[in-house]
């Protein structure tokens, strides 16, 4: 099967559960070719798993020739598809006009990678999150271009829910990534009611992934943070949690690796609290490093809450991975996370916002190790059986062929 993809952004180091499917698609025996709607983000790691990736990408300029021209045919065979399509993007995103601006801008270049994508003989075209790269798909199959797929993930559809009927309902297959982000499309979104759902976690390679089967350290008692720095992540949290558990937990450190736009000021928020000696912030690390990490970690931690604009995670991939390496997790009960994390049965969920249950869960997993290893074995078990690669990799490749 020849599948055309398209991301918004490549290389981008946080986006790993995306190159992780496209790599075992390709294992799987399909022909990929990858489009980015951004420029090329030279100053991105891209981990050595992902490498293979950089050989399906085709570059097309969002205003280049390819693309205006494009337009220009478009526009002189269909002006009136074209149009109506532009108009409707333009009232949709009315009440948010930056959205509505860059979903305009990149209609050229969607028709051209819907021209290159038809051209190349792809069987299917499908769309990494329900926003721009869904815009995208959607422009392009109504001016001739291939049947496309749409997977839904979090604040791509929390954030806002104009034009999705439009994305969503001409869309040949809609995947989510949590029973909870179905139900709130089928609930939010106007004709998706009745709409056949498929829900299909992310995922890892459980099977490349062998469990630690220790109790998790208490002396240094490892608390390992992984994921970008920003506001939905909810990391300023787990610093006043540390002030509150730090005289309890003896001797202890945390590290975060990651970046983002709230590195630096939680950089210094946790030399205000006194942290600094025992918070330790890595930046973006390769994906040996971050594997390292939870190997050493006695727990991994995810403090997110409902950020901005109702930025919210689906669930967390670095709480599916810490289960796979069979690490205590904590974490919170919001969006699809209850779906992997099951209070005190594969992890323990707290309130989000609330610094005060995270220290005490912390405590809770410093003082019983024993306890906290049986619920990461329960953990690692939950994600063997629903959040395995293969096989929800075959599954998404069997509804792209149907």
């Amino acid at each position: 099967m020849k599948l055309a993809v398209i991301v918004t952004e490549y290389p981008k180091s946080t986006e790993t559960f995306i190159y992780r499917d496209l790599v075992k698609f390709a294992e799987l025996g399909a022909e990929i070719r990858l489009y980015h709607l951004t420029p090329f983000r030279h100053g991105q790691t891209l981990h050595a798993f992902a490498e293979p990736t950089r050989n399906w990408v085709r570059p097309i300029g969002l205003f280049g020739r390819s693309a205006l021209a494009a337009f220009v045919r478009a526009a002189l065979r269909h002006p009136l598809i074209l149009g109506g399509t532009m108009l409707r993007i333009a009232f949709a995103y009315r009440m948010h006009p930056k959205i509505a601006l860059k979903s305009l801008a990149l209609v050229p270049k969607a028709l051209a990678l819907a021209e290159d994508a038809r051209a190349w003989g792809a069987y299917h075209v499908h769309a990494e999150f329900a926003g721009h790269p869904a815009t995208a798909a959607w422009v392009g199959r109504r001016l001739g271009g291939p049947a496309y797929s749409v997977s839904c993930r979090a604040h791509d559809i929390f954030r806002t829910q104009q034009l999705l009927d439009a994305k969503l309902g001409e869309a040949a297959m809609i995947r989510t990534v949590s029973d909870f982000g179905r139900a709130f499309l089928q609930d939010k979104v106007a004709g998706l009611a009745a709409r056949d759902i498929q829900v299909i976690h992310s995922s890892v390679d459980v099977t490349r992934i062998a469990p630690v089967d220790t109790p998790p350290a208490t002396a240094p008692f490892r608390i390992l943070y992984v994921g970008a720095l920003e506001p939905k992540k909810g990391v300023q949290y787990l610093l006043d949690a540390l002030v509150m558990a730090g005289p309890s937990l003896g001797d202890w450190c945390c590290d975060l690796i990651g970046h983002g736009p709230s590195a630096d000021a939680l950089r210094a928020r946790a030399q205000a609290l006194g942290l600094s000696d025992q918070v330790r912030f890595h930046g973006m690390q390769p994906f040996e490093a971050v594997a390292a990490a939870y190997r050493q970690a006695s727990v991994c931690v995810a403090p997110s809450i409902i950020g901005p604009d109702g930025r919210q995670e689906g669930i967390p991939n670095v709480m599916i991975e810490a289960l796979a390496y069979q690490r205590p997790a904590i974490t919170t009960a919001i969006s699809g996370i209850p779906e992997l994390i099951r209070d005190g049965d594969t992890g323990l969920l707290i309130p989000p916002g609330d610094a005060r249950a995270l220290a005490d869960a912390l405590l809770r997993v410093q003082r019983d190790p024993q306890a906290a290893l049986d619920m990461a074995r329960r953990g690692r078990a939950h994600v063997e059986a629903e959040f395995d690669l293969a096989v929800n990799a075959a599954r998404q490749l069997a509804l792209f062929a149907g």
